[in-house]
């Protein structure tokens, strides 16, 4: 791959990979909005009668906010495998520039 063409995949891959890590960070900040749901299900159902329907209800809510947190973490992991190729290949288009960068300027005096 030349020059111009690897410095344009450093470009590209920059932006994806900028791209998932704002994905990351918005799972992660929902994640921890579930959490907070969660527990403040947790605490207004401690003040009532087990026996009380409402608590089965809080209950059951409770049960999808831990599902649903769960699909965030399977999110989050992808979106983490993703960016740890993206790096994986930002650094070899890195090593390219590199590589290219030395070529162009290496003189042999002979």
């Amino acid at each position: 791959m030349g020059l111009i063409a690897s410095s344009f995949r450093m470009m590209y891959l920059t932006a994806y990979k900028i791209s998932l890590e704002s994905k990351i960070q918005w799972i992660a900040s929902a994640k921890m909005e579930l959490v907070a749901s969660s527990d403040e299900i947790m605490s207004l159902g401690n003040d009532l009668d087990p026996e009380n329907p409402a608590v089965k209800q809080l209950e059951a809510r409770r049960d999808k906010l831990i599902v649903l947190e769960k699909k965030l973490d399977l999110q989050m992991q992808e979106y983490q495998q993703r960016l740890d190729m993206v790096n994986a290949e930002y650094q070899s288009a890195r090593n390219a520039v590199n590589a290219g960068i030395q070529n162009s300027f290496t003189y042999n005096f002979q």
